[in-house]
């Protein structure tokens, strides 16, 4: 179950018998079309991986569009501001169903070095996410390894019971939406605070 097994017959070609969930996440994993978004200077890399040194085009990846309606793989490369996440989300939007979300480099993953206002904490602050390559930049192998990550991921879904309804579908939305207001860094406690700032030694103390 879940490969292509022949089936001899005597005197014909015989045939070939599989699941139905099988033959369609073969195609979805081995048929991603990425949207790249670069934003920063992970879109470099990004280049690189699509280049012919590291030819994306041996997982079925290659074929990258510039038009979310055609995509099914958003690739978020870089430093996503507050002022860019509406851009963004819409282009999640715009793209068809069933869909994933790469979170490439520790910028667009948490953050990264950006502590500030104007810097989106994470892109599943305002979408889902299915892998998060760490990095500053990530090489590019190390995203065709979160490709191929993605890839068992999609090969673990379930599209016909979700087509039926019936409830056994293995649905994963990747890490949900996380609402936080623009304008707002991450919340400090006071272990972020100098250790000779006296609000520190005095929650040290208080732990003690």
């Amino acid at each position: 179950m879940g490969t292509l097994n022949p089936v001899e017959e005597t005197g014909q070609s015989g045939f070939f018998a599989t699941r139905a969930d099988f033959l369609v996440n073969w195609g979805r994993k081995n048929s991603l079309w990425p949207m790249p978004l670069g934003l920063s200077c992970c879109g470099i890399e990004l280049m690189a991986m699509i280049g012919p040194k590291f030819d994306l085009a041996r997982f079925g990846a290659e074929a990258a569009r510039f038009t979310p309606r055609q995509c099914d793989l958003l690739i978020v490369a870089g430093t996503l501001t507050w002022k860019m996440a509406q851009a963004c989300r819409q282009i999640y939007d715009q793209m068809p169903d069933p869909k994933w979300v790469i979170a490439m480099g520790v910028c667009s993953s948490s953050g990264g070095m950006y502590d500030s206002y104007a810097v989106c904490q994470g892109v599943d602050s305002i979408l889902p996410v299915d892998v998060y390559v760490p990095g500053c930049p990530p090489r590019p192998d190390a995203v065709i390894d979160a490709i191929l990550k993605l890839q068992k991921k999609i090969a673990r879904e379930s599209p016909t019971g979700r087509l039926a309804g019936t409830g056994e579908a293995i649905v994963d939305e990747g890490t949900g939406v996380l609402h936080m207001p623009p304008n707002r860094a991450v919340e400090r406690s006071t272990l972020d605070l100098h250790p000779h700032d006296p609000r520190a030694r005095r929650a040290a103390r208080e732990s003690k």
